[in-house]
This record gives C-alpha cells, structure tokens and sequence, in this order.
C-alpha cells in the first residue's frame, strides 16, 4: 500500500477539482493512502462538504504557492530554510524525503514541482538533472516520452541518463524490454541537427553494454503507435512540443470522427479515458522521492490518474531500479 502526499494548492482548478479527486480516490482506491497538504481548515471545509470522513485523510499544514511569476528557486529555497515550510511543493516533497509519504503529487507549477523535488529529496547519483516522463497514449502502448519539459535543452549526456531512466520507469510499467528510439526528423543515423546526431553516438556507444536496446533514430509518428520504440528519448523543449501536439491531435480527431458519426459522445469518452489515464501526469525521473507532475487541465479525474501513477511507480521501486541502473554504469565506467 502507497502513501501518497497531494498538494492541495496546485493547478488551475485547485483547491476544488484536487478535493474531487480525493472523494473518488478514497471510493476507489483502498490500497492508497493520502496524505492531502496545504491549508489545514480549508481542507476541513472542503472534505466535510462533500461528505468525507476526516479520518482517512491525514492533512499536512502548508499555505503558500510559488506564484507564476517568481523564480521557483529563490522562494523554495527560502521556504526550505525556514524552521516549519510554507509552501505546499515544498512540504510536499519534504513528506517523501522524511518517509512521512512514500510519493508525492502535485498538478500546479511545473518548475516549482521540479525544483522542489530536487531540493527536498536531491538527485540519483549519476543523473545531472532530473526529467519528466509521460506516458503516450500510443497503440500498442505504453509509449514513456522522455523529457517531456523538465528542461528545455540538453546534452548526448543527458539525454543518454534521460534514456537509461526512462528504460527504467518503461520496465516498472511492465515493458519487459523495452527499445529506446531517438526522436529526430528521419530514421537513417546522421539524421538531424548536431545534438542529435552526437547523441547518437553517445546512446549507441553507452547503451548496449547495460543491456539496454537502442534501435536508433525514430520520427514522431512512431510515438503514437509504440511499434518500434517504447522509450523515446528528446530534449524538454521538442518533448513538450510534441506532447501539447498529441494532446491537441486526440481533441482534434475526436471532435471530426465524432462530427462525422453525428454523436459526439463516443469521441468524447475517449478523449475522457485519455485524460483519465496515466497520459494525465508526468513522472520526474533522476530524484531519489517518487514525484509525479500534473499537466494538461487539472481535473479531479487527470488529479486521481495521477495519485494512481505516483503510487503505482512507489509500490513497484523505480526509485531503487533506477538507482541500481545508474551504480551499474558507475561499474562499467570503473568507477
């Protein structure tokens, strides 16, 4: 059973749609146990209206958010130093770093989750900076997007720690071997700008030996049907162009075949069940806490799909599956 820590605070639709969430969650979902954090009165209040018991959910104080236009570092860091944190991300992920929770989740500011991460809970040893992982709603999924926005831009070495965590976090899904592709504009090696090309190399070079299979460069299309690639690897900022394009694609495609059929509603629930599912959050690889950050809407049901991924990922390890992959390159390394 999961203990899962919930920023009350986070997201467009907060404080309303993650108290929703937390209704279905406590209907549906008796192997999870959450741990709601932000004002303690107002989650009183919400819970009570909507006829929860105050019993099951345990509430962490926290009162603060990073507002949109500041510098998440500057204020986490100033939070982190204080005797009792404010801030819910901050509070949040110090629950995970503490053992207070096993995992943690927020739908709210994405660098202030990132950075809040990073502080409470520090790096896996190996990894230069953490990325966020979604998972595709491909056809023949699942498909791990890797990275999805954490960081715009990168390095054929960080790309190549974004492949070895997100191979990892694939296998924890219950990919069994999963094939890591490099997102580029063609299939052939040499294909693309220099990033891409010396990341080749580098992925070519450093992969085989952990056992992993780099099957070399894919195009975006081979994302969404998940056939030859079930890792793909990108920098933050051409991931999060091709997740905002997918979400985009599926709203577009339901509405016309749904126009086309003259009812809507199918159309509709697929797009739903898209939102609903593990599509509904990113998982942040490369930081020793289980951390899942929402993107998209932020609705209670994309809230719940989240909690479900965060706990799902801390009852099957990938903190110490990523951990044992990244000591076995240090071996290789002869480190």
């Amino acid at each position: 059973m999961a203990r899962v820590a919930l920023d009350l605070l986070g997201g467009d639709g907060a404080p309303e749609v993650v108290a929703d969430a937390v209704v279905t969650l406590l209907q549906d979902d008796a192997d999870i146990d959450l741990v709601l954090v932000g004002p303690p009165d107002l989650a009183v209040e919400l819970l009570t209206v909507r006829g929860v018991s105050l019993a099951r959910v345990e509430v962490l104080p926290a009162f603060e958010v990073v507002p949109m236009d500041a510098n998440p570092l500057e204020v986490l860091r100033i939070d982190a130093a204080r005797e009792v944190p404010r801030v819910s991300v901050m509070v949040a992920a110090l629950a995970v770093n503490s053992g207070a929770a096993d995992a943690w989740v927020s739908v709210g500011h994405t660098g202030a989750s990132v950075t809040a991460a990073v502080l409470a809970c520090g790096k896996v040893p190996g990894m230069t900076r953490p990325a966020i992982a979604v998972v595709l709603p491909a056809i023949e999924g699942p498909v791990v997007l890797v990275d999805a926005g954490a960081f715009l831009d990168a390095t054929p070495e960080t790309l190549t720690q974004y492949a070895m965590a997100g191979w990892s976090f694939a296998r924890t899904l219950g990919v069994v071997e999963p094939k890591v592709g490099l997102l580029n504009i063609g299939h052939e090696p040499g294909k693309g700008d220099e990033l891409r090309s010396l990341a080749f190399e580098e992925l070519a070079a450093r992969l085989p030996p952990l056992g992993i299979d780099f099957i070399g460069n894919i195009e975006g299309g081979d994302a969404a049907d998940g056939l030859r690639a079930q890792v793909v690897v990108t920098d933050g900022f051409t991931g999060n162009v091709l997740l905002k394009g997918i979400e985009g694609t599926v709203a577009w495609a339901a509405h016309r075949i749904g126009g086309a059929y003259g009812d809507l509603a199918p159309a509709r629930a697929v797009v739903r069940e898209v939102a609903s599912g593990d599509f509904a959050g990113g998982m942040l690889l490369g930081v020793n806490g289980v951390t899942v950050v929402g993107h998209g809407s932020g609705s209670a049901n994309g809230v719940r799909a989240c909690v479900r991924l965060a706990a799902r990922a801390a009852d099957r390890g990938i903190i110490d599956s990523t951990r044992s992959l990244f000591a076995s390159l240090v071996v290789e390394d002869g480190g």
